[in-house]
């Protein structure tokens, strides 16, 4: 018979991102998997090294946030006023 592994609550862990909602263009693809790519890795490195959920949600934002790719934070469209919503 083999070893089954019991798992208690909390030692799995799931990270999703998205890189913002509308038309990404297929030409900028790799730049927008490359930031959600990032973003998941910071977060699952807080998750694996005991870090609080809201850290890594929160360090996950700040990586897509700081890439202009992506339509948040520095990278946001912006308003039919010309500012950031």
């Amino acid at each position: 018979m083999p070893f089954k592994q019991h798992r208690e609550g909390g030692d799995i862990s799931a990270i999703f991102v998205h890189a913002g909602a509308g038309f990404h263009s297929f030409a900028n693809e790799k730049h927008h998997l490359s930031a959600c790519q990032d973003a998941a890795k910071v977060a699952m490195t807080i998750l694996k090294n005991g870090g609080e959920a809201t850290d890594a949600v929160e360090m996950a934002i700040k990586v897509l946030e700081d890439r202009e790719i992506t339509n948040a934070g520095y990278g946001s469209n912006l308003a039919m006023d010309g500012t950031v919503e």
